[in-house]
């Protein structure tokens, strides 16, 4: 089996031949995981980080293997870079609920400050945490980074919540499965055994539904029975709040079935009981609600009649990255689509680029765009429509989980098999338009206070450090492809790092 949905992510994608070669023991300890805590803050157009703290956590889940994003799927991207060497040697995407945030009324308004939270492996040395953001035109940008140094005192191993994890489904070593914690959101400790039917009711649904009941053996699912003060979950236009242990509640965004939470720091702990790739938060409500981000968590309610479609619904957000399929003209997520290039998700296309999305499984009788007839009720194509948008946005189907709760498409079928075979310990290829080129200048960390490191491709050369206003304030010669320059004494600011014909942007703290 794996054999075959590894062929067919070759020909989806095409071009992979490029196979990962970091090694996990050279760079990483075996148990154990980094966790950086950082908080976002900004409006509607700007942005900036703030570190808050590194944690080594007990587990990694992910594979050991294909440490390498294959997919460059995401609006955000965690990068693991070794500071002695300048290599890459981890890289995830993932998005956050502050993106989404930024597109409302309110972002335009005033400021906030949203928790996020990226868990690596656990390097065995200093190594640059970089953060990165995608720009709307479609490419990445480092616009944070932290040195890790394991010597620091203060890397925490202090584990906030301790609670009993219950194995619900359990296939393998975590290194070599998809790894979901299902974490408990409004279950009081007399409720705990409903929370555990509640888990083994989850499982239950991804074991009746393709491509999650081919491989459900590829999956391990795991409970942490984490109780909260009291029941349920806070319905702020029904003027219900109550105190549970993730802070999660409809309406996000004045969205009535939007259920997030913005306490991440506290997922993150309680997550941390058991190794994860993935995030399931179920919550104790009769509502019908929920959320996905990629990379980030799943939510949805346990006790709706539709909780199976939407259990599968945002899992496929949070696993594979897939996007809505359906219009909604009023939603402002739809303002973060540029229609000049194509969009990051897999199962949406604005025919920019259509050759290196889904075109492959496009019948030759099948026009491109497709009309939206009967006649087309089977076939793969490009359907107007999604994303949100109702028109210049793309779908394959007609019908799709993604859409209106049908069966995934033929798209998302192969890219949820493809990214379970990324979570194994298989090697897999990246494709080669992923693997950009690590930018021959950077300078770390960003912001920076008493140095910076400058990261160049060539070994020799003289760098400029320029104010706003133009003036050269140090100069230094670089004589390594790594060179450490003390910039204590520069002013509180923006500065510009001018070398080999190259210019960076950092922050003097």
């Amino acid at each position: 089996m794996k054999k075959t949905f590894v062929f067919l992510f070759a020909i989806a994608f095409s071009l992979l031949s490029n196979a990962q070669n970091i090694s996990f023991e050279q760079y990483f300890i075996d148990e154990g995981a980094l966790r950086m805590d950082v908080f976002q803050c900004g409006t509607s157009d700007s942005s900036h980080y703030v570190f808050e703290r590194f944690i080594i956590e007990p587990y990694f889940g992910g594979s050991k293997v294909n440490l390498i994003d294959p997919f460059n799927f995401g609006t955000n991207r965690v990068k693991v870079i070794d500071a002695q060497t300048n290599t890459l040697i981890y890289s995830r995407g993932y998005n956050t609920l502050f993106r989404e945030w930024q597109t409302t009324e309110e972002a335009r308004s005033m400021e906030r400050c949203y928790e996020e939270s990226v868990s690596v492996p656990l390097p065995r040395n200093e190594a640059y945490v970089i953060l990165e953001l995608r720009n709307f035109d479609g490419e990445f940008e480092e616009v944070f980074s932290r040195l890790y140094d394991p010597d620091e005192i203060f890397n925490s191993t202090e584990q906030r919540y301790v609670f009993p994890v219950y194995d619900v489904m359990v296939n393998g070593s975590p290194e070599s499965k998809v790894d979901i914690v299902i974490l408990p959101e409004g279950y009081t400790a007399d409720e705990m055994p409903q929370f555990q039917q509640d888990c083994q009711n989850l499982v239950d649904v991804f074991a009746q539904n393709e491509p999650f009941y081919s491989h459900i053996n590829d999956f391990n699912f795991r409970a942490v029975l984490a109780p909260s003060e009291e029941s349920g979950i806070d319905i702020p236009a029904s003027h219900i709040w109550v105190r549970t242990i993730l802070n999660a509640h409809f309406y996000t965004f004045y969205i009535d079935r939007y259920c997030t939470t913005r306490n991440f720091f506290s997922v993150k702990d309680v997550a941390a009981n058991a190794p994860y790739d993935q995030i399931y938060i179920l919550v104790n409500s009769s509502e019908y609600g929920g959320g996905g981000f990629y990379n980030f968590y799943s939510m949805s309610t346990a006790g709706n009649m539709s909780s199976s479609s939407v259990i599968v619904h945002e899992f496929g957000h949070a696993f594979a990255g897939l996007g809505d399929e359906y219009e909604e003209p009023d939603n402002p997520l739809g303002l973060l689509y540029n229609l000049n290039v194509e969009p990051w998700e897999p199962n949406l296309t604005t025919l920019v680029d259509f050759e290196s999305k889904w075109a492959d499984l496009v019948a030759p009788e099948t026009p491109i765009p497709t009309p939206n007839y009967s006649q087309y009720n089977n076939a793969v194509g490009a359907f107007e429509g999604g994303g949100y948008l109702t028109h210049g946005m793309y779908r394959p189907q007609r019908n799709c989980m993604m859409r209106n709760y049908a069966p995934f498409c033929a798209v998302c079928t192969r890219t949820i098999e493809a990214v379970i075979e990324a979570h194994s310990d298989v090697l897999v290829s990246v494709e080669s338009e992923h693997l950009l080129p690590e930018p021959s200048l950077r300078v770390c960390p960003n912001p920076a206070t008493d140095y910076i490191d400058v990261f160049t491709s060539e070994e020799e050369g003289q760098a400029a450090i320029i104010d706003l206003n133009g003036k050269t304030v140090l100069s230094a010669q670089l004589d390594n492809k790594v060179n450490r320059i003390a910039i204590s004494g520069l002013q509180r600011g923006v500065y510009v790092l001018r070398a080999n014909g190259e210019a960076r942007k950092f922050v003097k703290q």
